[in-house]
């Protein structure tokens, strides 16, 4: 009996421990965290939690699902449909916006097939009036990428990124991050 139990907590540890991601993103002004965990929902599934940082002091959080498939017509081709929970605190002119939503938002990769180490990578993910609480009416983050496999474990990778919630009193964007990112991605 003891015997079957063991196999069966070293298979379920086995399924458990695929691959975690831990993904540090850098620009001029702003700094990402990300530390995601895969799941079996479909091919290359995650949840994932993220923290970004500004250099005005502004700080979002949130954690996030994304399903995630590889198109079988198409090689290299991967799409995922997902939604996260953010919460920021927006440090505005002259007061600190307090604000949280649930987003809805694709992402899509490519692997050039030749050259398995080279992708590019896009993201999309919006937050209407109705589910965005608080200090704002509007959530949008965006952003593109270019990715290079150094090794299995590692990607580094360079693009664009925009985050942005549209708040209410003044109608306007509070861009969090907008511009150039270089990052690296690890895998273990």
């Amino acid at each position: 009996m003891l015997r079957k139990i063991l196999a069966i907590s070293l298979m379920s540890a086995a399924g458990v421990a695929a691959a975690d991601t831990m993904d540090i993103g850098l620009g001029n002004h702003a700094a990402q965290f990300k530390y995601g965990v895969p799941t079996t929902l479909a091919g290359k599934s995650e949840v994932y939690a993220d923290l970004l940082y500004n250099d005005v002091n502004s700080v979002m959080g949130g954690v996030g699902l994304l399903v995630a498939n590889d198109e079988i017509k198409v090689p290299g081709l991967t799409i995922g449909i997902g939604a996260k929970a953010v919460a920021a605190t927006i440090r505005e002119t002259p007061t600190r916006q307090n604000t949280s939503s649930v987003a809805l938002g694709a992402q899509v990769r490519y692997e050039l097939p030749a050259e398995r180490r080279v992708a590019f990578a896009g993201e999309f993910y919006y937050g209407p009036d109705i589910i965005t609480f608080g200090d704002a009416k509007q959530f949008q983050q965006y952003g593109a990428r270019a990715e290079f496999s150094v090794s299995p474990q590692v990607q580094v990778y360079a693009g664009y990124r925009k985050t942005v919630f549209t708040v209410k009193t003044t109608n306007a964007d509070a861009v969090l991050v907008s511009g150039v990112l270089a990052g690296v991605q690890f895998t273990f």
